[in-house]
């Protein structure tokens, strides 16, 4: 199946940002203040994981101008429940363009740690192993361990949207009927160039790719992103496992 990686620059070595881009990290884009989620259990700010833009063939979010954004508690990891999908520590909004401003929200006054800010140039399309037919496996946990080891094997444990989740646990962990996978998020970014700002980073001989620490997923872990398509827009989901 087609799935598209992200080209990663690190905002740091790019001009500042004036206008609505795909990105990982930093202050979201356009966001009003007043809808900028809050962790249900510390009552504090969450922080920006991921801001993506509606693309037919990337990501499908019903109409064009729309955006997706995802979110998680980074006040104290591993004290609320940021793995668990729903649980009020992790958030998934969907933007019409017509709320979104043109700026950088600003940075509420609680200060949430912010992830590193990296800006997606251009998304690049790949394939795995994984046929249509075997894709409802994936979301199904007697099939999936029933799936031959070509087809899990090939997955891509990155960043990535399109095809299916790379599941580090179990698909039983998944929100079910009604719900769509769109794409996952590495704990680590990777770089096909190495950024020129200071930052903690090592060469991945085996992917040919600079990579720094990402978000706090556990150890190794992925996140994952859904959508439930309903009469108005799209509602999301998003949780983690980790290895």
């Amino acid at each position: 199946m087609k799935y598209f990686v992200p080209n990663l620059k690190l905002s740091a070595d790019l001009p500042p940002q004036n206008q609505l881009e795909d990105k990982l990290g930093g202050l979201p884009w356009g966001l009003p203040p007043e809808q900028y989620p809050i962790c249900s259990h510390c009552g504090k700010s969450q922080s920006l994981l991921a801001q993506l833009i509606h693309h037919p063939k990337r990501l499908d979010l019903g109409r064009s101008g729309r955006v997706l954004l995802v979110f998680q508690c980074n006040h104290d990891p591993g004290t609320c429940p940021t793995w668990e999908g729903g649980s009020g520590a992790n958030a998934c909004l969907i933007l019409d363009p017509e709320v979104l401003s043109d700026r950088l929200v600003p940075m509420p006054a609680d200060s949430p740690p912010l992830e590193l800010e990296a800006r997606i140039t251009t998304w690049i399309p790949k394939k795995d192993a994984v046929t249509k037919n075997q894709k409802p496996a994936f979301f199904d946990d007697d099939q999936y361990w029933d799936l031959p080891d070509a087809a899990t094997d090939s997955v891509d444990c990155v960043t990535k949207l399109g095809s299916v989740p790379a599941w580090l646990q179990s698909p039983r962990e998944g929100p079910g009927e009604g719900w769509v996978f769109v794409g996952q998020l590495s704990d680590s970014y990777q770089f096909l160039e190495q950024p020129t700002s200071p930052i903690d980073i090592f060469w991945d001989e085996s992917d040919n790719t600079w990579i720094c620490e990402g978000p706090n997923f556990g150890d190794g872990g992925i996140g994952y992103i859904f959508l439930r398509f309903g009469a108005d827009k799209p509602e999301g989901w998003f949780f983690w496992q980790c290895g």
